[in-house]
């Protein structure tokens, strides 16, 4: 009996060092998603750029960019925001050119009448047109027709290409931490609603724990993590937060780990 403890023992913590290399290089595997995304953009631009949406829905016509950011919208309570994190190619763009942010902006709730702003016009422009083409036959009832967009990179979609890009980029250079994401992007606003319950959370171990804030500089959004784990025991709870796992791989004393938190409150 005490043979097989000390086996299982053995097991268990094999399995647990297995477990915590895995969650140290969980942002390496994001970075590598993130840059695949992003290179496949050119190709297949009409599946991921968020102004297809509205094309969608201008045609009232379930297509692959509506059926994809559905997806990430609705598995937002559980998963969070990872559509934000680990497949949007305007938030790479914003990364990278945010290392060079001419203003380092310090963390700030996100502003509601901002996300309102863009949200409201957003879907209210689109179903306006909507019922115009419905009233005109145009309009397709909703069927789902992924392929409804057909992929063509023309001279048209270089330009609108070049237009996200140029300004994911600008807007990292004077406005770093995501702050367009936070606040002016619509399809951020409501992940960040679903992501108000996510159970998947970044979970710090107060005990092991500096509070040196290493953690914090590097959080791609700017998320005031030591606060959380000073007050919030350790449970990361911000519905900004976009599981990257920067936060795991910035931490020297490897106390950060994403983690399925079921019970918030504790």
């Amino acid at each position: 009996m005490k043979l097989y403890l000390v086996t299982r023992a053995h097991k268990w913590l094999a399995l647990s060092r297995i477990y915590i290399r895995h969650m140290q290089k969980i942002y390496h595997l994001n970075f590598f998603s993130r840059v695949i995304f992003l290179l496949l953009t050119p190709v297949c631009f009409q599946f991921f750029a968020l102004g297809f949406i509205w094309h969608s829905i201008y045609w009232g016509v379930i297509t692959s960019v509506l059926i994809i950011w559905m997806v990430f919208v609705l598995i937002s309570p559980l998963f969070g925001r990872i559509g934000c994190g680990w497949f949007c190619f305007m938030g790479t763009v914003t990364d990278f050119s945010g290392k060079y942010s001419l203003r380092k902006t310090k963390w700030n709730t996100p502003k509601l009448w901002t996300r309102l702003l863009i949200l409201i016009p957003f879907f209210l422009s689109a179903f306006y047109f909507y019922f115009i083409n419905k009233e005109n036959g145009l309009t397709h009832g909703f069927a789902i027709e992924p392929n409804f967009l057909k992929l063509s990179f023309n001279d048209h979609y270089k330009i609108v290409w070049l237009s996200d890009i140029s300004f994911a980029f600008i807007m990292g250079l004077f406005f770093d931490k995501r702050w367009a994401c936070k606040n002016l992007c619509m399809m951020g606003v409501l992940c960040s609603a679903g992501a108000t319950y996510t159970r998947l959370i970044p979970v710090a171990d107060t005990k092991s724990c500096t509070l040196c804030g290493r953690c914090e500089k590097e959080c791609l959004v700017g998320i005031p993590i030591v606060e959380y784990i000073k007050n919030n025991n350790g449970l990361i709870t911000n519905a900004e937060c976009i599981n990257c796992g920067k936060c795991v791989e910035a931490c020297r004393t490897k106390t950060i780990k994403l983690k399925f938190v079921w019970n918030r409150k504790k």
